[in-house]
């Protein structure tokens, strides 16, 4: 009976046949970061180098390419009122008188006498006429009356049938004195006349 307890020692045969860590060496196997470089396999930044590649404001200079104000210089291009000078292109009454193509107080366009650089002086008397009747003038300029309004009173306006003429008129009835002037701003046709000797004491003041 005493022989049965040496089957114990049986343990210390087996811890050599199975050695533990030996027989699995875990890390070694699988060397984990070693197979796996990780960044060294992918270098990353290295393999698409993003800005390098595309160079963005190299390839489109931006301003380089379209000067802009260089390339339509604006104002340059069309200057505007010089280009158009708007009153001055077409100057409306004074271009297109309007009036200025029909005949009134006797003045038809082809008598008017130009006095824009001349003596701008409308006299009357006993030959029961002004002299000039039809007279033209430049915008700003004035007119002088003389005679005896008191024996031919003047009168603004058309005689009876003929166009009114331009409206405000500078000219102002007078019926005393010998001498009035008037002063003409705007383009257009001013027409007067004596009072007691129409219709052959008529005239009108056409202003460019």
């Amino acid at each position: 009976m005493v022989a049965g307890c040496s089957d114990d020692p049986a343990v210390t045969t087996d811890a050599g046949t199975d050695t533990g860590n030996p027989v699995d060496t875990g890390s070694a196997v699988d060397a984990g970061s070693a197979v796996d470089a990780g960044s060294a396999v992918d270098t990353g930044a290295s393999t698409d180098t993003g800005a390098s590649t595309d160079t963005g404001s190299a390839v489109d200079t931006g301003t380089g390419t379209d000067a802009g104000m260089q390339t339509d210089t604006g104002a340059s291009t069309d200057t505007g009122a010089s280009t158009d000078t708007g009153a001055s292109t077409d100057t409306g009454a004074s271009t297109d008188a309007g009036t200025a193509i029909v005949t009134i107080n006797g003045c038809a366009p082809a008598m008017y006498v130009d006095r824009s650089a001349g003596t701008r002086t409308v006299t009357f008397g006993s030959s029961f006429t002004y002299d000039p009747r039809c007279m033209t003038i430049t915008a700003g300029q004035t007119v002088t009356f003389t005679g005896s309004f008191g024996a031919h009173p003047l009168v603004v306006g058309a005689v009876t049938g003929d166009p009114a003429g331009t409206t405000p008129n500078p000219i102002t009835n007078t019926n005393t004195g010998s001498s009035a002037t008037f002063t003409f701003p705007a383009p257009g046709l001013y027409p007067y006349f004596c009072r007691f000797h129409l219709p052959g004491m008529a005239g009108v003041i056409q202003v460019r």
